[in-house]
């Protein structure tokens, strides 16, 4: 009798069980416009996690990760004058989905939503809000979000050959 009820007991938060969802190969893509040229680069290898109950969210990139079609480019990025990657090696944001209520992880279906949290680069902290979906496929996620940052907030010097805002794509399969 003990045993059925603390089965009982336990049965809400048994099925209350939360998931967490995670991937190593999340992908972040930067563009921006220059007068001079266009300048893109993907990072292939972000780290990223997402809980189903709570919403939380995050991603964790190393910045010597950012691949350039041109290699002069690539070795300006990493440089102390723009994104100085031996000092600040790393990208991070946590935060959270707002109203992941609305998100049905077991129901196929592609689910808009919001997301607010701190996206730190360079060693500087900046809250942002930004839109995506989420499509939830036979149990696999497909998580999608497309956002502007200024670069002044993370404190990297901007010039004429480089915008001062840049267009963030990310792209995360769980």
């Amino acid at each position: 009798m003990k045993k059925l009820l603390l089965l009982l007991f336990l049965l809400p938060n048994l099925l209350m069980a939360q998931k967490t969802y995670s991937t190593k190969t999340a992908k972040v893509k930067f563009y921006s416009h220059t007068p001079a040229e266009d300048i893109e680069a993907t990072n292939s290898q972000v780290e990223s996690k997402l809980v189903d109950k709570t919403g939380a969210l995050s991603f964790v990139m190393l910045i010597k990760g950012f691949v350039f079609e041109n290699a002069l480019m690539q070795k300006h990025f990493n440089e102390k004058d723009y994104m100085n990657s031996p000092v600040f090696p790393k990208a991070s944001f946590a935060g959270k989905i707002n109203s992941i209520a609305t998100v049905n992880f077991s129901k196929n279906g592609t689910y808009n939503v919001t997301v607010n949290g701190n996206l730190t680069i360079k060693g500087k902290t900046q809250v942002v809000k930004a839109t995506g979906s989420i499509q939830v496929n036979n149990g696999k996620l497909l998580a999608k979000s497309v956002f502007k940052i200024t670069l002044k907030d993370f404190g990297i010097s901007v010039s004429e050959d480089i915008a001062e805002v840049l267009e963030i794509t990310v792209t995360a399969n769980y």
